[in-house]
């Protein structure tokens, strides 16, 4: 390989022989995302089909002369597409950001002398120098390691570190299988090594599987499905009302040109400029309360299809572990050993025999095995310094001994102290051992079979024969919140499904201390022999699959997202990105690669699957609140529309004033919607099944009764005006049992299952309520606003029936809903 990239592995490269290289291949990075300017966030902003409705109804209110009307209707489109447009914006600035943050170094050998440069400047043939810590800059064949164990996690999602390797690997070997070969982004958590680099930037593994995202692959959002589905139907209800409009007005012998500006106008105010407002401010508002909580939302849509989410696929490492090594335990044959003097004995023996902690005294920096040591030594109230005075000799892992070995003074004693893996300990000490080694291979056998990385320490002094110290087992920690998490994902109907590159040994530890069902481990090579059909009847029963490649990951997302199931997935590796590209709503980790982060609609602050339900948990009682200020809103304009029309019907020529509807309208259902977004989760939210993808939010029943709740409405506010003689005075009447009906209505509505009673307060709410009762009393003794409104004082008597028009369905809703039925106040 050395000779084929015209380099001595011994000098490196020229200087200037890098430099033209540098020219020829380009720099060693990937080609930065092409980010949305601002035009085209805020096309995209404009170009939904209810802004769409709303400029178009606005546009026309101004040509018909509504100039007020249209003009509300146009300004009102504007925070909308801003808060989209302002969320997207500030996303992809903190995604660059993290990028910039990124940006890594490397060292190599050029003109014989280690040398560090920008990892970008990085070229084919470079020998890169690799020690402890340090993340791989590019693709590369191992030229000679000295115990070096790579974490290949980002490419694999297998936590365990593996051992490099000088000699050629197998044809054909699957990439978690290449000893010889070191990887972009990868890193090593042991030894040292080095490597002759074979390929850089897009040429690299990362650089291939970034190239084969293309463009993601997004379907509209539940809420963005419903919001064109209402489009359609106000676009019959709006045609409806012009055709009857205009025929009354030619029934009644009204010129053509007034009965269709009438018609027009109708129609213009069957579409209500609300919603798009009512999802802005949820929307909008749930991102900031999730980047509180941790999570950058990218696209605000992800956050609603949040709460339809009804499977989720789960990377292992890093989100529901630690991705980090820890001491798992500590064995002899005689048992597991507990805590106090042996256990610290124990540890302490292993840490001085890895040359990687001496060699921490000097550089700082320390591999995974010794930093895992020394923490399990500080919880045992214990921390040894390594004294580089007592060092005699300390040799890495080489291939004349492949193991780490340290001998070092302590007072008048000179101990030899070695570590490695158990089988070459094993051999090293087994005519020491004598009896004992049957014992000893016993205990590696049996603790083998859990899928931990395991370490042998033996030690000796100068003139005696070695003693097997302690065998100690190292493994990536679940994180502990995540048992939890993962429990409240299975209670709300959400099938949990983790997908890693582990061995099946390791991933049905890790799945099962998680609660996830681990009876079963599926492999990616047994999945691959599933035809596609034979995977779809597997899946509803899928928990865990081992062994996975990237292309299982998103096999799996495919295939569920055609069975119409809505899918998360989540993670933070390159491996992932396919997936995550794929995916319905894609959760990157803060701390992965920038290929993830790319691809996310989500990016968690602190990697854990338990802030991503925390985060779904907010979707679901978004979505909730959303469906709770639709069907207030509707069933407002269902009260309006039908008390002007079947006042109309009934012969009164203007049954409400303009300044009546816009005042209802901007004020009324506004201050109330917006005070949604203050509404809690739900009592039992949490344990119900996810929302069907292809069930509408507001369905036939609910429909129905929002059909009902205002055609009540309008009916009973007709009666009072007829009851009331029809004059000014009575539209009056009529106006104030509509708007202190909106009020009760929308707190009536806080919930359409569950009794207010049983609700936590919503103080918002309330009060938006509580100004609508004020202000509808004191409109008559203003006189400007009285004579705006044609407004009178009520007596008594007329506010006990807007009391009695305005409470009768908020009561029949609430003894409905106390016997277990869904009802629409």
């Amino acid at each position: 390989m050395a000779q084929a990239l015209g380099v001595d592995p011994e000098r490196g490269l020229r200087a200037d022989e890098a430099a033209a290289r540098l020219g020829d291949w380009g720099p060693n990075e990937l080609a930065p995302p092409e980010r949305p300017t601002l035009v085209a966030m805020l096309w995209e902003a404009l170009t939904e089909p209810f802004i769409l409705v709303l400029i178009g109804a606005g546009a026309l209110a101004v040509i018909l002369g509504e100039v007020r009307d249209g003009l509300l209707i146009l300004v009102g489109v504007v925070p909308i597409v801003g808060a989209d447009v302002a969320t997207t914006y500030r996303a992809e600035r903190a995604l660059e950001a993290l990028r910039l943050a990124s940006a890594p170094v490397a060292r190599v050998r050029r003109d014989g002398q280690p040398v560090v440069v920008p990892a970008r400047e990085v070229v084919p043939g470079d020998v890169a120098l690799l020690s402890s810590g340090d993340v791989v800059p590019a693709d590369g064949r191992v030229v000679a390691s000295h115990g070096a164990m790579i974490d290949r996690s980002v490419l694999t999602g297998e936590s365990i570190p593996e051992s490099s390797e000088i000699g050629p690997d197998a044809p054909g070997s699957a990439l978690a299988e290449r000893r010889s070969m070191v990887y972009a982004g990868t890193s090593l958590v042991a030894g040292s090594a080095e490597a002759v680099i074979v390929a850089t930037g897009p040429n690299t593994e990362v650089g291939r599987i970034a190239r084969s995202l293309g463009a993601p692959e997004r379907r509209r959002s539940p809420i963005q499905l419903e919001l064109d589905r209402l489009v359609r139907i106000l676009l019959v209800v709006a045609s409806a009302l012009v055709a009857i409009t205009v025929g009354l007005g030619f029934l009644r012998g009204n010129p053509p040109g007034q009965n269709l500006l009438a018609g027009i106008a109708a129609a213009i105010a069957a579409v209500p400029e609300e919603p798009p407002v009512l999802l802005a401010v949820i929307l909008g508002l749930g991102a900031y309360r999730l980047l509180r909580r941790g999570v950058l939302v990218r696209r605000l849509n992800a956050q609603e299809t949040l709460g339809a989410v009804d499977l989720i696929l789960t990377d292992k490492t890093g989100t529901l572990t630690h991705n980090r090594l820890e001491v798992a335990g500590i064995y002899t044959p005689h048992g597991r050993v507990a805590g106090g003097p042996p256990s610290a004995q124990a540890l302490a023996d292993a840490l001085r025999a890895e040359v990687d902690a001496w060699r921490a005294e000097r550089l700082g920096s320390a591999g995974a095995f010794p930093r895992a040591l020394r923490r399990a030594l500080e919880a045992e109230g214990d921390a040894p310094r390594l004294a580089p005075s007592s060092l005699i000799r300390a040799e890495p892992p080489a291939q004349g001994h492949p193991y780490s070995l340290v001998e070092a003074r302590d007072g008048d004693i000179i101990g030899t102290f070695v570590s490695g893996a158990p089988e070459v300990i094993l051999q090293l000490t087994e005519r020491h051992v004598g009896a004992a080694s049957e014992a000893w291979h016993d205990l590696v056998s049996l603790r083998a079979a859990e899928g931990t990385r395991l370490l042998l320490v033996a030690t000796r002094e100068r003139t005696t024969d070695w003693v097997l110290s302690s065998l100690i087992a190292f493994s990536d920690p679940l994180r502990p919140e995540i048992r939890d998490a993962v429990a409240t994902a299975l209670g709300a109907g959400i099938q949990v499904v983790m997908v890693t590159g582990d061995h099946p040994r390791t991933a049905a530890a890790i799945a099962g201390e998680a609660g996830i069902a681990s009876d079963r481990v599926v492999t990616g090579q047994e999945m691959g022999g599933w035809d596609d059909a034979s995977l779809a009847r597997e899946l509803p029963g899928l928990h865990v699959v081992a062994r996975a490649t990237p292309d299982d990951k998103l096999r799996l997302v495919k295939l569920a997202r055609r069975g119409g199931r809505t899918i998360a997935v989540t993670g933070d590796g390159v491996n992932d990105a396919p997936a995550l590209h794929s995916s319905d709503v894609a959760v990157a980790m803060g701390s992965g690669t920038a290929v993830a982060r790319e691809a996310a609609d989500l990016v968690l602050g602190d990697d854990s699957f338990a802030t991503f339900m925390g985060g779904l948990r907010e979707g679901r009682r978004m979505i909730a609140n959303v469906q709770k200020g639709l069907v207030f809103l509707i069933s407002t304009h269902v009260a309006l529309l039908g008390f002007v029309l079947v006042a109309t019907l009934a012969g009164y020529a203007q049954p409400l004033l303009p300044i009546q509807i816009l005042w209802a309208e901007l004020f009324i259902d506004l201050s109330s919607s917006v005070a949604f977004e203050r509404e809690r989760e739900e009592p039992g939210a949490m344990r119900k099944p996810p929302r069907p993808r292809g069930q509408p939010l507001l369905d036939r029943g609910i429909l129905l009764g929002v059909a009902l709740a205002g055609g009540f409405s309008a009916l009973a506010a007709l009666a009072l005006m007829l009851l009331a003689g029809g004059d000014d005075h009575a539209r009056w009447l009529a106006f104030t049992a509509l708007a202190v009906g909106q009020a009760v209505r929308a707190y009536a509505n806080r919930s359409l299952d569950t009794p207010i009673f049983r609700l936590p307060p919503n103080g918002f709410l309330a009060l938006a309520a509580a100004v609508v009762f004020i202000a509808q009393a004191a409109i008559p003794y203003l006189p400007p606003l009285a004579d705006a409104f044609r407004a009178s004082p009520l007596d008594a008597g007329e506010w006990a029936m807007v009391a009695m028009v305005a409470l009768a369905p908020a009561a029949i809703a609430q003894a409905a809903r106390s016997l277990g039925r869904r009802w629409i106040a």
